[in-house]
């Protein structure tokens, strides 16, 4: 997730990073550790250090630093999963180290430790991590831990704090796995909506060297289906020509609801050749498989090569152009740019 770079002063900073927070529990999580790091390592770092327990002020220096850096990364850069390793990975060495400097210390540690595991990697790590919290922590603070007695309540309340932790963390997770895949499909056609088609046109274009070919597709005469049939209708076309793209195109290849009766396709890979015998593929399915009151339903369409290192908006107004041209030609027809139209496709 992108955390906003630059707001204005007027207090809308401080909301939207509430906002990051709420949306995004890992951050959350995250954000907590930093606020433990600089609230209470780092004047505890100091206190070791004019107490003379370098040892102790040492391990609080280095676990403030790390956690910090974490925090600061997933905020700069809106990654989150580098810097949730890092912490649960530093949360590990600093319960044990911990142990290792003060004893005792290390029992009261491992329990917010083996709880925000599960909210900074996945659960097989997390229960693998805390497992090796608990046992460094019960090693080194034997003694205090009162030795074979006290053991199985420790480990036992460990336990069911990652419980709990794996509980609702998957509870987390797949609210939010539900929410972002009701986000990028479209509820009608059940194909990617136009919010999807932006993320991935933007990271297929961005690679170096990407080639491809974007096809705008507009149905011909949609309005008259609704109005001749009804609304019920034009949407079985609408989901009855979404299937009939998919089944013609290739694995590689994308399609996008835009909006209306407009759907994109993305053709990732081969040559104008290519991708001209893949769309006459799809039109000659549409016209066999998609019909209303008996009637066959067409689509015109505009094509365009996208050029390596141009945004993927440029390759789509060319397309849309040479949609136009289509409709304007007598539809059911599929055409490329012209000269005219900045055109970089060769035939």
């Amino acid at each position: 997730m992108t955390r906003p770079a630059h707001v204005s002063p007027d207090g809308t900073r401080w909301w939207r990073w509430w906002g990051a927070l709420r949306e995004d529990y890992t951050l959350a999580v995250l954000t907590l550790g930093g606020v433990v790091a600089v609230a209470w390592l780092a004047p505890f770092a100091v206190y070791r250090a004019l107490t003379g327990n370098w040892l102790a002020a040492a391990n609080d220096t280095i676990l403030s630093l790390v956690f910090g850096w974490a925090t600061w990364h997933a905020w700069r850069t809106g990654n989150t999963r580098w810097p949730g390793w890092v912490m649960a990975l530093s949360i590990v060495a600093g319960v044990w180290a911990i142990g290792v400097a003060a004893q005792f210390a290390a029992l009261f540690w491992a329990y917010p430790g083996v709880l925000m595991m599960f909210f900074l990697v996945p659960a097989p790590a997390a229960a693998a991590l805390g497992i090796a919290a608990v046992l460094g922590a019960a090693a080194f603070s034997w003694r205090e831990l009162g030795g074979t007695e006290g053991l199985p309540f420790f480990v036992i309340t460990n336990v069911l704090t990652g419980l709990f932790g794996y509980l609702v963390s998957q509870q987390a997770r797949t609210r939010i796995a539900r929410w972002q895949t009701l986000s990028f499909v479209d509820p009608l056609t059940g194909v990617g909506n136009r919010r999807l088609m932006m993320v991935e046109l933007a990271q297929a274009c961005a690679r170096p060297g990407s080639a491809g070919t974007l096809a705008v597709l507009d149905l011909d005469h949609f309005k008259s289906i609704n109005d001749r049939h009804g609304h019920d209708a034009g949407d079985a076309v609408l989901r009855a020509f979404a299937t009939a793209v998919q089944s013609a195109l290739r694995k590689t290849d994308r399609l996008y609801r835009l909006g209306g009766e407009e759907f994109v396709i993305w053709l990732r890979h081969g040559d104008r050749a290519a991708a001209a015998a893949v769309l006459e593929r799809v039109r000659s399915v549409v016209r066999a498989q998609v019909r209303v009151a008996g009637e066959a339903v067409t689509f015109s369409a505009g094509v365009s090569t996208h050029v390596a290192g141009e945004p993927w908006e440029v390759c789509i107004a060319r397309a849309d152009q040479a949609l136009y041209r289509a409709k304007q030609a007598g539809r059911d027809r599929v055409l490329w740019p012209t000269v005219d139209e900045g055109l970089p496709d060769r035939a």
